[in-house]
């Protein structure tokens, strides 16, 4: 009933009583709720698909006759809702973006209205793109390489708690390592930190990265490095991407 009652009246963007902003900040929380809930019900529906598909990486990587182990008799099933917990996240994203984004838009003139969901609609491409790069490609390089180690006196069997946090981990700093490049050049377009500020300061980034890659990582030095350099990619493709957007003369907001 929620969810329907806000096809109502959509459109008509209205100066609201302070009141009346509450009651509709409540609306939409309820309905970011329910949608969640009934995907978190989806995907532990599915959560026997979804785990195969987030193990997938370390399943090739993993020796003849190795397999993923729980040492803690609760750990198989708290993996399986984690799953699902996290899958119904992802799932909920475009809703409580698009809630997000109607309780907002009243309050914006056209050009913040166009500017935001210019930001949100690549926003999110980019963090799908950090999120499928780390699981097609740096997943299965770390794993191949670390697990690669066992043999006849070293038998590799990764904890499953080890594993998803990890991977939870990975998928969702890519996702965000991602969105750097953009928002570097959206500051240098619009004159809040310009592009020769981000290339003074390559240094003091990159160690900042290395710091990322290694909270991370903290106890494989191999992985961190694995992780670092993508990021120092994404750094420096932020600066290139800033140079090519240029600086916008006009103020994001100068409909004011």
């Amino acid at each position: 009933m929620f969810i329907l009652s806000t096809v109502v009246d959509e459109m008509s963007f209205e100066p609201l009583p302070f009141k009346a902003h509450l009651e509709e900040f409540r609306r939409r929380l309820i309905n970011c709720f329910i949608f969640m809930a009934a995907a978190f019900a989806l995907c532990y529906a599915l959560s026997d698909f979804l785990v195969d598909i987030l193990f997938y990486p370390v399943n090739q990587a993993l020796p003849h006759g190795s397999s993923l182990v729980f040492t803690a008799l609760t750990e198989g099933f708290m993996t399986y809702l984690k799953v699902a917990f996290w899958g119904a996240v992802i799932l909920s994203t475009p809703m409580i973006l698009y809630q997000a984004w109607m309780f907002v838009a009243p309050g914006l003139y056209d050009k913040e209205k166009k500017f935001t969901k210019g930001f949100m609609f690549w926003g999110i491409c980019l963090f799908v793109s950090g999120g499928l790069f780390s699981y097609w490609i740096i997943m299965p390089v770390a794993f191949s390489i670390s697990l690669g180690f066992a043999n006849q006196g070293l038998e590799a069997m990764p904890r499953l708690q080890n594993y998803l946090i990890f991977s939870l981990k990975a998928i969702f700093t890519f996702g965000l390592v991602f969105e750097i490049p953009f928002i570097m050049a959206l500051a240098d377009r619009h004159g809040i930190v310009s592009k020769e500020y981000f290339s003074k300061h390559r240094k003091a980034s990159y160690i900042a990265l290395y710091i990322l890659a290694a909270l991370l990582v903290p106890t494989d030095v191999f992985s961190q490095i694995l992780i670092f350099l993508p990021l120092l990619g994404v750094y420096e493709a932020g600066i290139l991407l800033a140079r090519w957007f240029g600086k916008d003369p006009d103020p994001v907001f100068d409909d004011r």
